[in-house]
């Protein structure tokens, strides 16, 4: 059936009341099909209704188009296997059942990270071990031949690329997958086609249909007016948005690549054609489809042409007739705009749950790695602070390192509220991680560098947290400190309201890949150096202790592990950023159902502090359940202390101190004939800063010198040396040290 072929309900169109009469008809069409269909129907209609006649009018032609879609919806449903259809009802009534704090995701492209389909079902074991429910494979669909953009020039929706393996091996790795409880998302290229696509090769051979599938100019009258206020994705590679196509004698709507065509919205024939792309997936055994590049789906003369009010409506119009064909599927937005347009991709303003499902959390990315180089959190702080409260119904993806280049996408009234101008300090991003700074450990690259300085940054999360400078050069110091920093980068991702999500590779701390450079296709795109091949001989190595993939991996699995059933980090709990005397430190609340989770992480290099009167109730007491490392940790001089990079997950705790248990301490300090060194600190055990109650240290293994005192479990106690002569202080330390009952290390307080 198509359009021109729909009977519309009534003959006089449009009648006084259209949703109620397309209602009528509707319940009638169906009244031989399950209860279920007709029961959607009714449901979605008023939303599907509004916003498909917001872009396409409410007159006979677009009213058939709708009903034409509404029958692709249907027919989804029918050809939806009864497994899928189980999930679906499963599914149902429980509008969180994303949103859970047990969530964890994971991101890879099959060829490297396995090599194929097959292969992916193979490695679903180490999936779990590590703790994932959701599985991103990166386009996976047949791309066109030589350059395709990583695989999003798709050139057949319905087919796998056959070096991966077949649609049937994909149903069979969705269907394994949902028995492991791992949820699959597939990338939907929505808004272009290869040039190869059928659509647009009968567009080529004269087919007036599909030339209307695709956005074509006779000449250069238009284009160039858009051009004026158009910015181009790819300046270094692809200048300008449009490309002369010889077998059309137009010019072909571009804005990517001169092989990819912008499909034309304004087609309500494009509009269902791709809802059934759409729902193939879906019954395929999709969970979530990534809706790539949706903030260009529709085009409007005299502006930028992203994130206009239509593309929205497209969404919610797709969000409706999904629910009716497959209710169990989610919608994930492709928008890496500005922190204010991400927001609105979850529905926000009136049509909270009518639009995606899930976005990128591109903004707290990019503020992450700000406060990390800068390793100040102010602009952290204002930028979740300035943003709308997120929907109920929609979650974020939050992500330290994805495929794609790192974006600055710091907005300017949050910069400038901070007393920063956002040119510099984009620039500062930019030449930290490119390793242009004078303090930068970084080994990252720019990626399409502007007139201003300002490039967006390519690299692994290895290479930009130094931690790849650190092994390379075999600096077992500079490596400690390169780990924390990078563990603390990914819990920030774990505790913060949504989905973590990570990128294959990143759970082995994997570095910098440069046989892209030998690959002609990829050559010439930087970011292929952090799209690492999967490293399994590293893998192997997350047994071997003390090795970085053993550190990495257990402390990223740590993560999971603390999340599952944590109903303070459920995605509709309350996040409460917590303003704190110390700029280096960022501390955040999590709180849902009575239960409360206080996370601080330090972003500096150096030991921070916090004073426990800077936090409200029931954070004062001083006394907690240090849930990562599953310890009560007790804080008498009424501040929390932070090592460098250092972080901890909290729970308010009222348990009572148990016995003392011995802590050692070791330092080096030199000494002359005579002298005696001693520690005094902030507890009774070590003699509350008396000097004469000080506690004595062995100089047997001099310089080192070594002593040992009793504490009561879990607390933490900060302490100088002295040196005494004749039992007088001659000299203290000068600075102070931290350590924790039952510790045989300290770190140095700043």
């Amino acid at each position: 059936m198509n359009a021109s072929e729909q009977e519309l309900p009534v003959d006089a169109w449009p009648p006084d009341n259209p949703v109620e009469t397309l209602r009528t008809f509707l319940v009638d069409r169906y009244a031989d099909r399950p209860d279920a269909v007709r029961e959607r129907i009714d449901e979605q209609l008023p939303a599907l209704w509004r916003a498909y006649t917001e872009v396409y009018g409410d007159d006979r032609e677009a009213v058939a188009w709708l009903l034409e879609a509404v029958e692709a919806a249907v027919e989804a449903f029918e050809e939806r296997p009864g497994r899928l259809r189980s999930l679906d009802r499963s599914r149902a009534g429980v509008d969180d059942w994303f949103q859970g704090p047990g969530e964890v995701g994971y991101m890879c492209y099959v060829d490297l990270f396995a090599g194929d389909l097959e292969g992916v079902r193979e490695k679903i074991p180490y999936l779990k071990e590590l703790g994932v429910t959701y599985l991103h494979l990166m386009p996976l669909l047949e791309p066109r031949e030589g350059r395709n953009d990583g695989g999003y020039a798709v050139k057949d929706y319905r087919s796998v690329d056959p070096d991966l393996g077949t649609m049937d091996d994909l149903r069979e790795l969705a269907a394994d997958l949902h028995d492991a409880g791992i949820k699959l998302a597939l990338d939907f290229v929505m808004n272009h086609t290869a040039r190869e696509h059928k659509w647009a090769q009968a567009a080529m051979d004269g087919d007036e249909r599909f030339e209307d599938f695709y956005l074509t100019f006779e000449d250069r009258e238009l284009p160039d007016q858009y051009e004026q206020t158009l910015p181009e994705v790819f300046p270094d590679f692809a200048p300008g948005n449009f490309t002369y196509v010889d077998d059309l004698e137009q010019w072909v709507w571009t804005s990517f690549y001169d092989f990819q065509w912008d499909l034309d919205y304004t087609n309500p024939d494009v509009f269902v054609q791709m809802f059934r792309e759409m729902a193939f997936l879906a019954n395929v055994g999709t969970d979530v489809l990534r809706l790539d590049a949706v903030p260009f789906l529709w085009k409007e003369l005299g502006t930028d042409c992203r994130n206009l009010e239509e593309a929205h409506w497209i969404l919610r119009a797709y969000r409706a007739l999904m629910r009716i064909a497959a209710p169990g599927v989610l919608f994930k937005a492709e928008a890496i705009v500005a922190p204010e347009e991400t927001i609105r991709y979850l529905g926000t303003g009136g049509y909270e749950g009518e639009e995606c499902d899930i976005a990128y959390n591109a903004p707290l990315m990019a503020h992450l790695w700000h406060a990390l180089a800068s390793e100040n959190t102010r602009l952290l702080e204002q930028a979740l602070e300035s943003l709308p409260s997120t929907p109920e119904e929609a979650s974020w993806l939050n992500y330290v390192r994805c495929h794609d280049d790192i974006g600055w996408g710091l907005a300017d009234e949050d910069v400038r509220a901070v007393g920063q101008d956002p040119t510099s300090t984009r620039k500062f991003c930019s030449d930290f991680y490119a390793g242009d700074h004078p303090d930068s450990y970084a080994e990252g690259y720019r990626f399409q560098e502007e007139p201003t300085g300002v490039a967006r940054t390519s690299g692994t999360a290895a290479a930009l947290t130094g931690l790849q400078k650190a092994r390379v050069e075999s600096d077992s110091e500079a490596i400690d400190t390169a780990v924390q920093r990078y563990l603390l980068m990914h819990q920030a991702a774990f505790v913060m309201q949504g989905m973590p999500l990570l990128y294959s590779g990143d759970e082995l701390a994997q570095l910098n890949d440069f046989s892209y450079l030998n690959n002609p296709i990829k050559a010439e795109d930087n970011r292929w150096v952090h799209r690492s091949p999967m490293d399994w001989d590293a893998a192997e190595r997350r047994t071997l202790e003390g090795s970085v993939e053993q550190r990495v991996f257990d402390g990223i699995r740590r993560l999971s592990e603390v999340r599952e059933g944590r109903t303070a980090l459920h995605h509709r709990g309350e996040e409460i950023v917590h303003d704190v005397a110390d700029d280096s430190v960022f501390v955040v609340e999590r709180a849902h159902d009575g239960e409360h989770v206080l996370a601080l992480s330090n972003f500096s290099g150096e030991s921070r502090a916090v004073a426990l009167e800077d936090l409200p109730e029931p954070w004062t007491g001083g006394s907690y359940h240090e849930i990562l490392r599953d310890e009560t940790a007790r804080y008498p001089d009424g501040r929390i202390f932070l090592e460098p990079y250092g972080y901890r997950w909290l729970e308010p705790t009222d348990a009572e101190p148990s016995e003392g248990v011995t802590t050692r301490v070791e330092i080096d300090v030199e000494a002359e004939y005579g002298e005696q060194l001693f520690l005094t600190g902030d507890h009774e055990a070590l003699g509350n800063w008396d000097v004469e109650s000080a506690v004595p240290l062995s100089g047997e293994d001099y310089p080192t010198w070594r002593g040992e005192f009793d504490l009561p479990e879990g607390t933490y106690v900060e302490f100088e040396w002295l040196k005494k002569r004749d039992g007088e202080p001659i000299e203290w330390s000068g600075h102070r040290y931290v350590t924790k009952a039952g510790w045989d290390t300290a770190w140095r307080l700043a």
